[in-house]
């Protein structure tokens, strides 16, 4: 079973697949920095430090980039 947060991902790097890499990559990790709750965003990295085959490898560069980027509070478990 996928998790949400996987599938959520996998639908967003999707829809920006068609563009260059570097170019999709940015736009899904702008997708995630706005429209995305913290706690889900955690989630996500959680799957992908896993290594969750699930994921697409669009979406794994994303996570790449956005852990590179959030603040240090963001990265800490919360509830």
């Amino acid at each position: 079973m996928i998790a949400p947060e996987a599938r959520l991902g996998n639908d967003i790097a999707r829809q920006f697949a068609h563009l260059p890499e570097d170019q999709a990559v940015e736009s899904v990790v702008r997708h995630l920095e706005t429209f995305w709750d913290p706690r889900m965003r955690r989630a996500l990295r959680a799957l992908a430090a896993a290594g969750d085959d699930a994921l697409d490898p669009l979406l794994v560069l994303a996570i790449r980039r956005l852990r590179d980027r959030v603040p240090h509070q963001e990265t800490e478990a919360h509830p």
